[in-house]
C-alpha cells in the first residue's frame, strides 16, 4: 500500500489543525476539522482513555480513522489531540488490516508532527477475544433490524467492538460506515448521525433526542434472532472477523448501496438451503433470492441445480397431486429464462411425467396454464406432451377432445409428437382439430403440415386433411396417394374425395391421374380413377388408349365415364368415328349395362350409316324384346340407303319381318323407294318386301298408297320388271286387305304408269287400271279418278279403254298385262276389242291367244272368252 496523508490536530488558539500532508477541499477538511475534536463538555476532573473514530470524507476521495488523546498539557481543559489517517477510498475498502491502521496512528502518539506514513503489514492481524455475548445485541442491531444510528452505553469493549465490526464490513458497507468509540454528545456527518457511538453512562441525557437505538454496553443479551448466532460467530467470536464467510452467492461483494439487507439475504440463502433438505418449498425460496438479484449470476442459479432437481423429485413424490403440480408450475416458472442445463431440464421432466402419470388430466391443465403464460417452460411443457403421447388412450383423447379451440391448438403445437399420436390414433381428435383450425383461423407451419400428411389416411382425417393439404404442391400430392394406397389401399371414400379436390383445385388431375392408374387395379383405386376421368376427348383418348390398363379395367372405367356423361358431353366425347369404334371394340356385348349405354350412343350420335347398321345388328340380339323392335325399326331405315353389297335382300326381308306389326309400311317406301335412293338399292328394298311375310306383309300392304307416291317420283321408271312385278303383286294383294290405299294408290300410280313406255311399267297396269276403271264404271266416279282422263264424252269408261289401248299402242308392255288389266276390269271384250282398232291390233290379239298360259289363272277364262268373241266375229 501506498503512503498515507496525516493531519494533526490540538490546541492553538484553539482546537486547529497543527500539521498536515494533504491539502483537502474545504468540505473535507471543515469535517475533519470537527470531528477531531471531542463531542460533548467533559466534566471536572474526567478522565478518558484515547479513542477511535471512522469515517468517509464528503467527496468520497479518502475514509478516516482517527485516534484522540486528551491534552492535560493544555492551557484549558477539555482541549484534545487527534492523529488522523487518510486511507483512499479504493484501499479502505478491500483493507483487510483495518486494527493496523489504528495500531499506526497509536503508535506514532499524539505529538510528533504529521507526515507520511506507511502501512508495512496490510495482511489482517488477529484481533483480541472477546464473549460474544457482550456484542449479541450489537450485532442484531446492526444488521437484523432496521437500520438505525446505534449508541452504545457503559460499554467496557467499544474499541475491539468496534474494530471487529469494521473489520468484518463488506467493502460497499464500510465505504460509508461511521463509528466512534467515545462521545459525550450524539455526532453526526451533515445531517446523518453516526453508525455506531460508544458513550459513557452519565451522558444518557445528551441523547434525550437520539432517534436511533441505544443499548447497555454492560448487559449480556441472549439471542434474538435466528442468524444472531451466524453473525456473532464471524464478527465477535474469530480471531479475523469477516462477514463475507457467509456470502455463499456474492449478495455482499455485488452490494452497491451498503445494505445490511445483502447480509440478510445471504443468511437466508444459507438457511433456505439447510431447509432443501426436507421442505420442497425451500428450494423455491433459494431461487427466488438468485433470480430476483440485480446482478444476476448464473453460476448461482446453476449451483442450485442438485437441490432444485431433490427438491421437485421430494415435491413430486410427497405432496398431494395438485399442490405437486403447483410446485412444479411455480419451479419452471421462476427458472423460465434461466440458462440451466440439460441435466437440470430432463430432471423436471421427469417429474412432470411422473406426476402426468398419476393424473394426466391435472397434466393437461397445467400444461395449457404454462402455454398460456408469457413464456413457456418447454422441458416440462415436453415431459408432459411425452408422457401423454406414451400414455395415449380414449380417455385422454376424450380430454384433449374436451379442450377449447384455442387450448387444443396450442397444446397440439407445442408437441409434435403428441400432435402426430392425436392424428395418428384419436377417432374424433383429427376432425376436432380441424374444427379448431377453422374456428380460430390459427393453423399449423407447413413443415409441421408435411410432418402430419402421411398419417392422414382414412376417413376420420379426411376434415382435417382439407386443411393441411391447403399447400400441397403436385408432387407432393401424387407421393400422398401413393403413401395412402401403401397404407390402406385407398379405401376410404372420404380421404379419396380430399385428394381428388386437391387435384382438382391444382389443375392436375391428368398427371395424378397417371400416378392413380399406375396403382395395383382395385374397386377402391378404380373409384377414384373415375373421379379423375371427366367428360372431354381428351380424358377419352386417354382411357381408351392408355397403356397402364388393363383391358377388363379399361371396360369397366369407360362404362362408368360415358354413363355419367350427359346428350351435349357423349355428342362431344364421340364426334370421332374411329373413338366410337374404339368404344364399341372396348365394352363389347357381354353385359347388358353396356349394350344400354352403346344403344344410348347409338341414338344420340352422328355416325356414318354403315357403322351404325353394323353396330345394331350387333345390339338387337342383346336388347330385350322391346327395344329390340326399336332398334330393329332403326337398322330397317340405314339400311335401305345402303348399298346392294352391304345389306342383302335376304338380310332386310329378315328384319322386315321381325318388325313385324311394328313395321312402318308408309316409311319403308318413304325411305326404300325415294327418288334419291338409287335403283339397285331400290330394286333390293323391293325384293325384301317381295320375301316380306306375315304382319309385316299386312303392313306393307296397308301402306301402298305410299309406294305409289314414291314410284310416281321416279321419273323415269328407273326400275326394274322384276321389282314392278313385286311391287304389282303387293299392290294386288291389299286389294284384298286395305282396297282404300289401293284404291289411293291406283289415283297417284296410273297416270304416272300410263307416261312410262317401258317395260318395267307394264306389270303396274293390271293393278291400277281396273281399280280406276270399276270407279268409273260407277254412276259417280270420285273426282280425283275423273281427272286422270280427258273425257270427250259422257262413256269415261270408252274413254278409259282408249287412253290404255293409246299409251300401250306408245310402249314396250306387255300385252298379257293389258289382258289382265281388262279381264280385272270386268270388261275384257270391250278393252282388247279396242286393239281392232289400232294398226296391227289383231296380230296382237293373235299373239295373245298363243300366250293365253301366260294369263293370271283368274283372269284367264274372261280372256280367252273376249279373244275367241273379237276373233270368231272377224
Amino acid at each position: 500500500m501506498e503512503s498515507l496523508d496525516e493531519q494533526l490536530h490540538g490546541y492553538r488558539q484553539g482546537h486547529q489543525l497543527l500539521s498536515s500532508t494533504a491539502r483537502l477541499p474545504r468540505d473535507d477538511q471543515d469535517l475533519i476539522d470537527r470531528l477531531s475534536d471531542i463531542a460533548g463538555p467533559l466534566g471536572p476532573n474526567e478522565r478518558f482513555s484515547p479513542y477511535v473514530t471512522f469515517y468517509p470524507l464528503p467527496s468520497g476521495s479518502h475514509y478516516v480513522v482517527a485516534r484522540t488523546w486528551q491534552d492535560l498539557d493544555a492551557p484549558r481543559a477539555g482541549c484534545v489531540r487527534t492523529r488522523s489517517v487518510l486511507v483512499p477510498m479504493p484501499a479502505w475498502v478491500e483493507l483487510k488490516n483495518v486494527a493496523g491502521v489504528v495500531g499506526l496512528i497509536s503508535n506514532v502518539g499524539a505529538v510528533e508532527p504529521a507526515k507520511k506514513r506507511a502501512l508495512l503489514d496490510t495482511e489482517p492481524s488477529p484481533l483480541a477475544d472477546i464473549d460474544p455475548r457482550h456484542g449479541i445485541e450489537l450485532v442484531e442491531a446492526l444488521f437484523l433490524e432496521e437500520r438505525a444510528p446505534i449508541v452504545v452505553f457503559d460499554s467496557d469493549y467499544a474499541e475491539i467492538l468496534t474494530l471487529r465490526v469494521v473489520t468484518a464490513l463488506w467493502p460497499s458497507f464500510r465505504r460509508n460506515f461511521s463509528a466512534s468509540t467515545f462521545c459525550r454528545s450524539p455526532r453526526s456527518i451533515g445531517r446523518r448521525s453516526f453508525d455506531l457511538v460508544f458513550a459513557p453512562k452519565d451522558a444518557r441525557s445528551r441523547f434525550g433526542d437520539w432517534l436511533g437505538r441505544r443499548i447497555d454496553g454492560r448487559k449480556k443479551d441472549p439471542i434474538r434472532h435466528q442468524w444472531s448466532k451466524s453473525i456473532a460467530e464471524s464478527v465477535l467470536a474469530t480471531p479475523y472477523p469477516s462477514l463475507k464467510t457467509l456470502d455463499s452467492i456474492g449478495e455482499m461483494s455485488a452490494d452497491g448501496a451498503g445494505s445490511e439487507s445483502a447480509l440478510r439475504v445471504s443468511l437466508l440463502w444459507e438457511d433456505l438451503k439447510k431447509k432443501s433438505r426436507t421442505t420442497p418449498n425451500a428450494a423455491l425460496g433459494l431461487l427466488d433470492i438468485a433470480s430476483t438479484r440485480s446482478a444476476r449470476k448464473p453460476e448461482v442459479i446453476r449451483s442450485l441445480e442438485p437441490i432444485l432437481v431433490k427438491a421437485a423429485r421430494m415435491a413430486t413424490s410427497e405432496l398431494p397431486s395438485e399442490d405437486a403440480w403447483k410446485y412444479l408450475k411455480a419451479l419452471v416458472s421462476k427458472l423460465s429464462g434461466e440458462p440451466i442445463t440439460f441435466e437440470m431440464k430432463n430432471a423436471i421432466a421427469e417429474s412432470a411425467a411422473r406426476l402426468t402419470r398419476t393424473s394426466p388430466g391435472e397434466a393437461i391443465r397445467f400444461t395449457l396454464s404454462l402455454l398460456s403464460g408469457p413464456m413457456a417452460f418447454d422441458p416440462v411443457v415436453h415431459g408432459v406432451c411425452d408422457t401423454l403421447d406414451s400414455l395415449f388412450d380414449r380417455d385422454i383423447a376424450a380430454k384433449l377432445a374436451d379442450l377449447e379451440d384455442m387450448e387444443l391448438l396450442r397444446l397440439s403445437l407445442s408437441s409434435p409428437p403428441l400432435l402426430r399420436r392425436m392424428v395418428q390414433e384419436g377417432d374424433l381428435l383429427p376432425t376436432r382439430l380441424a374444427r379448431a383450425i377453422s374456428r380460430t383461423g390459427h393453423g399449423f407451419p407447413r413443415e409441421l403440415c408435411k410432418s402430419l400428411r402421411p398419417m392422414l389416411v382414412d376417413d376420420s382425417h379426411a376434415a382435417l386433411a382439407e386443411i393441411l393439404f391447403e399447400s400441397i404442391t403436385q408432387e407432393e400430392l401424387k407421393s400422398q396417394i401413393v403413401h395412402t394406397y401403401h397404407v390402406n389401399g385407398l379405401r376410404h371414400p372420404d380421404i379419396r374425395s380430399v385428394l381428388l379436390a386437391c387435384a382438382r383445385r391444382l389443375g392436375v388431375s391428368v398427371g395424378v391421374r397417371d400416378t392413380v392408374s399406375a396403382l395395383p387395379p382395385s374397386r377402391h383405386i378404380d373409384l377414384m380413377l373415375e373421379e379423375l376421368i371427366g367428360h372431354k376427348a381428351v380424358d377419352l383418348e386417354w382411357l381408351l388408349f392408355n397403356d397402364n390398363l388393363a383391358e377388363d379395367r379399361r371396360q369397366t372405367l369407360l362404362y362408368s365415364m360415358l354413363s355419367s356423361a350427359s346428350r351435349n358431353e357423349l355428342k362431344n366425347l364421340l364426334s370421332s368415328t374411329a373413338l366410337v369404334r374404339r368404344v364399341f371394340e372396348v365394352l363389347g356385348l357381354e353385359l347388358p349395362s353396356y349394350v344400354n349405354l352403346l344403344s344410348v350412343i347409338l341414338k344420340e350420335i352422328d355416325l356414318p350409316v354403315l357403322d351404325s347398321y353394323k353396330w345394331i345388328l350387333a345390339l338387337i340380339p342383346r336388347l330385350s324384346k322391346k327395344d329390340a323392335v326399336v332398334w330393329t325399326l332403326r337398322a330397317i331405315e340405314l339400311s335401305l340407303k345402303l348399298s346392294v353389297s352391304n345389306v342383302s335382300a335376304k338380310k332386310l326381308a329378315g328384319l322386315l319381318n321381325e318388325a313385324g306389326s311394328e313395321l312402318s309400311g308408309s316409311r319403308f317406301f318413304a325411305i326404300g323407294l325415294s327418288d334419291s335412293v338409287p335403283a339397285k338399292i331400290a330394286e333390293r328394298n323391293i325384293e325384301a318386301m317381295k320375301q316380306c311375310k306375315g304382319d309385316a306383309r299386312k303392313r306393307l300392304c296397308a301402306s301402298v298408297d305410299e309406294l305409289a307416291e314414291q314410284l310416281a317420283r321416279r321419273l323415269p321408271l328407273d326400275l326394274s320388271l322384276e321389282a314392278t312385278e313385286a311391287v304389282a303383286d303387293l299392290l294386288w294383294e291389299s286389294n284384298q286387305k286395305s282396297y282404300t290405299a289401293l284404291e289411293r294408290a291406283s289415283i297417284r300410280l296410273l297416270p304416272y304408269v300410263l307416261t312410262q313406255p317401258s317395260v318395267s311399267a307394264s306389270p303396274l297396269i293390271p293393278v291400277t287400271f281396273p281399280i280406276i276403271y270399276l270407279e268409273l264404271a260407277r254412276d259417280t266416279p270420285s273426282h280425283f279418278i275423273s281427272m286422270i282422263f280427258r273425257f270427250g264424252d259422257w262413256d269415261k269408261c270408252r274413254t278409259a279403254r282408249q287412253g290404255l289401248i293409246d299409251a300401250f299402242m306408245k310402249s314396250d308392255w306387255r300385252i298379257v298385262d293389258i289382258a289382265t288389266a281388262a279381264a280385272r276390269s270386268a270388261d275384257a271384250k270391250k278393252i282388247l276389242e279396242v286393239l281392232t282398232y289400232e294398226p296391227g291390233g289383231y296380230k296382237l290379239l293373235e299373239f295373245l291367244s298363243s300366250e293365253i298360259d301366260s294369263v293370271p289363272g283368274t283372269s284367264r277364262g274372261s280372256v280367252r272368252y273376249a279373244l275367241s268373241e273379237i276373233l270368231d266375229k272377224d
